[in-house]
Formats: C-alpha cells, structure tokens, sequence
C-alpha cells in the first residue's frame, strides 16, 4: 500500500514540531545554564531586584544564541528520530549503501542524508530569495529593506522550504525505504 497525500502533510508537521519544540527546550535550558554559570562565576550576588534584573538580561541575551545552536543540533537530530516514528502506519527504514537494513542508525550513518537536506534546502531558499527580490522589484520598483532579512524571517524560510526539502528527500532517497507498520 503507497502512502497517502495526507501522510506527506503529517510528515511535515511531525518534522516542523519535533524540530521547534526540541529546539525550543534544549535553548532554554542552555540559556538558563549559561544564566546559573555567570551567576555562579560572580559569586552567588544577594538576590535583590537588581540581581534578578541582570539575571533576566543575560537569558535574554543568551536564549537567541542557544535557540540558534539548538535549531541547527535538531535539524540533524530530527533525521534520527524519524526512523523512530510510524506515521499512518507507515515506518521508515535506512538502508547502507550496500543495501543492508542499519537496525539503530547512528548519527554518523545519518550525516550523508543530513548535509544532502541542508544542500538542496540552502539552494531552495537562496532561489525563493532571488525570485522574491526580483517580483519585489518589478512589481514596487525597489528591493524590499534589508530589516527584512533577519532571524525570523530565515526560521520561518528554513521551517517552510526546509520541511518540505525534508519530505522530498525522505520520499525520493533511495536510502530511505517507506514500509507498512
């Protein structure tokens, strides 16, 4: 039995949650790591209102950093848990190069699928942006600011073009095999 058009669209939400909400939770905890680090590496400073002040501008400071180093562990670890997860019945398998079944892939033996995504997902967005720009510019006459182009905007980009590069490589990877549960 072939996959149905809707277990693609569960697949790219299954990709889109796993990959915001891990790397949601791994950033605040490295933000709040970072934020007992420096307070313990300033001497455990009396908790005033002050101190709490501080305390709340360095997570605020941190948490972007964090959520950046985690978006970018979970967009390799999502490759991972994918062999871990039925959709509709569906399993997914990863097959060497020599055709064997690898029973518990490892990360080392996800990589190849990983940079293969992150390829042909940096050139996906590197072509939206050029059509964006150049629509922008027949249709306003001027190039759009450059505010435009900053962490949200990029998030939002790898979120929509990078789920479905995903769903197009988990479906067309000869590594990858969809087999009924």
């Amino acid at each position: 039995m072939k996959p149905s058009k809707t277990f693609y669209l569960k697949l790219y939400l299954f990709w889109a949650v796993w990959v915001s909400i891990r790397a949601l939770l791994y950033a605040c905890v490295l933000s709040l790591v970072a934020t007992a680090a420096v307070y313990a590496f300033k001497g455990f400073a009396p908790l005033h209102k002050a101190t709490f002040l501080a305390l709340q501008e360095i997570v605020l400071f941190s948490f972007p950093i964090a959520f950046s180093m985690s978006f970018i562990v979970a967009l390799l670890l999502v490759f991972r848990a994918l062999f871990l997860q039925k959709i509709d019945a569906f399993r997914f398998e990863l097959y060497s190069c020599s055709g064997e079944k690898i029973q518990k892939p490892l990360l080392s033996d996800i990589t190849a699928i990983w940079r293969k995504w992150l390829f042909v997902t940096l050139w996906t967005i590197l072509i939206f942006m050029v059509l964006f720009l150049g629509i922008s510019k027949l249709l306003f006459g001027s190039f759009p600011p450059l505010s435009w182009l900053n962490g949200w905007s990029l998030y939002l980009l790898v979120m929509t073009l990078g789920g479905a590069v995903f769903v197009f490589i988990v479906h067309k990877c000869t590594k990858i095999k969809i087999l009924n549960a």
